[in-house]
């Protein structure tokens, strides 16, 4: 744990080291006005306060000469003030330190948040695909916000409560040798028994902990897949099987919750038993050993902050391991290493390739298992739409999906233009080419500003001209407000079809050279694939354009067909030639009756 713990410290506390030396500084001030000023206010201020004038001078009268000069009027002011005075500074104290922590946590979390957000945008799509989507939003969502709300509540108290304890400790002992009480040391390794829960109980705490988030992560994930099937579970009467699901994922996250919150609490009567035991043996010992009054109330106090701050330092420990949980969840995605990375000296890439395609002695397979493309050699020269199919499985979205690098290529290479996509910026390459899939994937937001996500900054012109090319204004109209309607997440108040022509024209204003149409329209009736074809006819245009089909009447303009088959390439042509000499291609074409 404690590495973890150091390793999250450099990297995200370190840069906030201003802000951590006031925390540090405020709770010094809080402990010492608690652990120190408190006890010894019992020994030295309050005998001035209630001495008469006869019998022994207190000590604080004896240690400083200007007191015993003093009216008794006056000195019985001094005294009585210094205590408000005490109490303020600790009440100030513990006041900014409660804030500057909270101020920290918060920006502990911000840069938590985006640090695990911003690695997410970087990782391989085949991890994110790997992943289920509920548990991924409750590690950046519900593993952050825990981490920063115990910093938030505990990181006062890891602070503030040692140095309280350190304080009451050396007031202790103190007390005991200045009052010639030493042997009552020994109520001193009470200590030791206060501290075994704190220990003995990290460790589950923090597997409990681990535990609870992951059903969380689970139970998430029950409510997104819920919230996006519902016509599916609608129309097949799931409701029961998807209520079982969510109450069962409910009750593993209770059952870990409750584990959690047993081992939480047990320490607080624990420590409160060995407290009242510790005390009660300073009070026989101190009776029998002729301690004064005042001795032992200063004594008792010493020993009370420094088992009360062993305490809360304790629950903020097992608070922390309790964090250890959603750390750890975090911590996983941010060890993920991302193999597909930006080359340290990219080369420049043109404004506008031409879009020439080079597939060189290309192997794929996705984690060292078997292959799914396998010693492909295709040339496409700039400006050819290129049919891709074959069955289920045998690589032609991840042929495409090469291009942009959503993969990289185990053996060999792809080069646009000559030019090897792993010695260009993504960023670069990227731009350089539009794909349209088979979900029209939507944002939130207006239909101006899903078309302009195409080619940010683009005029009104441009997204007009855009929207009038994928045949959007026709359904315009019939929207509440034109182009400026708000849509739902994914695009919800449009119909598929719909959906689809905004996607299509986002593709229009990029005006992008490469194009990849990955059965764009697999998913629309047969009316909207007719309207639709049209405009993705007119897109790929002196375009270089891959089209992954299972409908061959989406091939009808394709200057060439690639027909792959467990991998490999298996046929290459137009459609006559392939239809006479690919037994694979002729047999899938004539399955389908396609004209």
């Amino acid at each position: 744990m404690m590495k973890r713990v150091l390793s999250f410290a450099k990297r995200f506390l370190m840069p906030h080291f201003r802000w951590l030396l006031i925390t540090f500084i405020t709770g010094l001030i809080t402990a010492a006005a608690s652990g120190l000023a408190v006890p010894f206010m019992v020994k030295y201020v309050f005998p001035v306060v209630f001495y008469n004038g006869e019998g022994a001078q207190p000590l604080l009268m004896q240690y400083v000469p200007a007191f015993r000069e003093m009216e008794h009027a006056t000195l019985l002011l001094l005294a009585c003030a210094s205590m408000p005075l005490v109490f303020a500074i600790r009440g100030v104290a513990m006041w900014a330190n409660h804030v500057v922590v909270n101020i920290l946590g918060l920006r502990i979390l911000e840069s938590l948040r985006t640090t695990v957000f911003h690695h997410v945008q970087q990782l391989p799509i085949a991890y994110l695909e790997g992943q289920t989507k509920g548990d991924l939003v409750s590690r950046i969502v519900a593993d952050s916000s825990n981490v920063q709300h115990v910093l938030s509540h505990v990181a006062n108290d890891l602070v503030k409560q040692p140095i309280t304890c350190v304080c009451a400790f050396s007031a202790s002992m103190y007390l005991l040798f200045s009052t010639g009480s030493p042997e009552m040391a020994i109520a001193l390794l009470f200590i030791g028994l206060a501290a075994w829960p704190i220990v003995s109980f990290g460790k589950r705490i923090a597997q409990r902990a681990k535990n609870a988030q992951s059903e969380l992560g689970e139970l998430n994930t029950v409510v997104q897949q819920n919230l996006e099937t519902q016509r599916e579970i609608r129309a097949y009467a799931l409701e029961e099987r998807e209520i079982a699901d969510f109450a069962s994922a409910s009750v593993g996250y209770k059952r870990n919750m409750a584990k959690l919150v047993k081992y939480q609490r047990l320490i607080i009567p624990i420590m409160e038993t060995v407290t009242a035991l510790a005390l009660s043996f300073l009070l026989i010992s101190g009776k029998n050993s002729g301690m004064g009054e005042e001795d032992f109330m200063a004594l008792a106090l010493a020993m009370f902050f420094t088992f009360d701050s062993m305490k809360k330092a304790g629950q903020a420990f097992n608070r922390l391991n309790e964090a250890q949980g959603s750390l750890t969840r975090l911590e996983d995605i941010l060890a993920e290493p991302n193999p597909i990375e930006d080359p340290e000296n990219p080369l420049p890439m043109p404004a506008k390739v031409k879009g020439e395609l080079d597939f060189r002695n290309l192997t794929f397979a996705y984690d060292a298992g078997k292959p799914v493309l396998k010693d492909i050699n295709v040339h496409i020269p700039a400006g050819q739409i290129v049919g891709l199919v074959g069955p289920s499985g045998a690589g032609k979205t991840t042929f495409a999906s090469l291009i942009p690098r959503f993969y990289d290529a185990t053996q060999g290479s792809v080069c646009v233009d000559g030019i090897d996509v792993r010695d260009v910026t993504m960023h670069d390459l990227r731009e350089q080419l539009s794909i349209v899939g088979q979900q029209a994937l939507l944002f939130s937001g207006t239909i101006r500003e899903n078309i302009a996500l195409g080619k940010p900054g683009a005029t009104d012109a441009q997204i007009q001209a855009a929207a009038d090319a994928a045949r959007v204004s026709v359904f315009l109209d019939n929207q509440p407000q034109g182009i400026d309607t708000q849509l739902g997440q994914g695009g919800s108040g449009l119909s598929g079809g719909q959906r689809q022509r905004v996607a299509i024209a986002r593709a229009f204003v990029k005006d992008a050279p490469l194009l990849i149409l990955d059965e764009a329209t697999a998913s629309l009736d047969a009316e909207s694939e007719r309207e639709i074809q049209q405009e993705l006819d007119q897109l790929a245009q002196g375009r270089t354009t891959l089209i992954v089909a299972h409908r061959f009447s989406t091939l009808r303009h394709a200057h060439r067909i690639l027909v792959f088959e467990h991998g490999r390439i298996v046929g290459d042509g137009p459609h006559e030639t392939l239809y006479a000499t690919c037994p694979l291609y002729k047999e899938l074409f004539d399955r389908q009756g396609a004209v």
